[in-house]
């Protein structure tokens, strides 16, 4: 079965990069594009503070919504310009997961469910 994946990055050449190093794995429909400024980007973490991950300075409980801290590490989601959707097969879901966070992507917490 496959899982349908949203990862956000700050600039497009991170998004190209971690694109093309997903192509050592089972991906499809990979595409970028840029992230509307109007986007609601309040329940997307880094990759390196998931529980999946590991390494991270917060964990999910700490994530809180950016109009209530205003000076924490999520407080501006702004620096977040491009976005990657790409299909993976499941069990290579972790390795995809680890090229995400080598490029400082970010992620729905939802996704990490």
């Amino acid at each position: 079965m496959s899982k349908a994946i949203q990862a956000y990055f700050q600039t497009e050449n991170d998004a190209e990069s971690a694109k093309v190093d997903l192509q050592s794995l089972s991906v499809q429909q990979e595409t970028v594009e840029a992230i509307p400024e109007d986007a609601d980007l309040t329940p997307v973490v880094p990759v390196a503070g998931s529980a999946n991950t590991g390494g991270g300075t917060f964990s999910f409980t700490d994530v809180v919504s950016p109009k209530k801290d205003q000076h924490g590490p999520l407080s501006d989601q702004r620096h977040l310009t491009h976005v990657l959707h790409f299909t993976i097969k499941e069990e290579e879901y972790d390795r995809a997961l680890s090229i995400i966070k080598n490029h400082d992507g970010h992620m729905n917490k939802s996704d990490f469910n």
